[in-house]
Parts: structure tokens; sequence; C-alpha cells
């Protein structure tokens, strides 16, 4: 039984997906919607630069990002939360932090997008989706690019 929910997002249009697909399963199963978004910088982006304009503007973009997450889940009646979630030193495991809040979380699922905007790391490393998978201690749904709509996924 789905009670607790965790989407990963990151302002993608596959996370994008993949929330509406979270929404749509919270809305469903009557479950809570836990909402996480990871600021985090690769390394390769600011290697010979000072990185705290990048965290800013990540964080920026986090805060906007939570935002309208919060609209949403208020406009759909999901009951829900948005965090976020900081990865200092520059360069750490996104996968291990969205595991992690699912932990904390007590999350059910785990739903993350196939393809979010990881540029040189996810050529270097693999993808976000595919290591949270892989790290995972419980059922993932991933949502791959071409997702159907959301709607027909709560039945």
């Amino acid at each position: 039984m789905l009670k607790r929910i965790l989407v990963a997002i990151d302002g993608s249009p596959t996370a994008d997906k993949a929330f509406d697909y979270a929404l749509a399963l919270a809305k469903a199963r009557n479950a809570h919607l836990h909402v996480v978004f990871v600021v985090d910088i690769p390394v390769a982006y600011v290697a010979d630069a000072d990185p705290f304009p990048f965290i800013e503007a990540m964080r920026l973009q986090g805060k906007a990002i939570r935002d309208t997450a919060t609209q949403r889940l208020k406009g759909e009646g999901v009951d829900g939360d948005v965090e976020i979630r900081e990865l200092l030193p520059l360069g750490g495991d996104v996968a291990h932090q969205i595991n992690v809040a699912a932990d904390e979380d007590q999350a059910d699922v785990i739903v993350v997008g196939t393809h979010g905007r990881r540029g040189v790391q996810r050529l270097a490393l693999g993808s976000v989706a595919e290591n949270c998978a892989r790290q995972a201690q419980r059922p993932v749904i991933l949502i791959p690019p071409a997702a159907a709509d959301a709607s027909g996924a709560a039945s």
C-alpha cells in the first residue's frame, strides 16, 4: 500500500513528467507526496571559477521550483511537502541524497525521471535515475522522457 511517495525533481521536462505522475499517484492513493530538489553543481562547471555564483543560482532555481511544486500540491489537494537539499562539497552524489531523503521520509516508493539535466556528470558517471535505482532500498518508478499522460498512472 502506498502511503508515502517521494519524487525527485530538477526543473527538467522529464522531472516535470515524474512530478505529474507522482502527483496523480498520490492523489489517487490519498498518499503523502514528498518532493525533493537537490542543489548540485558538478565540479566540472566550477573547476577554475568561484563556485558561489553557481551555487546561489541553483538555490534560486530550487526556491522557484519549490514554490511551483507547493502550489501544484495545494491546487490538487494533495498532502505533501517540498524539500531543498544541498550537496556540499561540490560534486557529491545526487542519487545518494535522494535515497537518504526517501529513508528519512520512510517513503514507500521513489519516482524519478530518467533524463534530468546532468550534462558532463551523466556522461562520466551515469544518470542520477540509474544510480538512484541501483542504490535504493525501496521500489523506484522510472519515468522516461516519452511518458504518457500521468492521469492513467494512478489506476
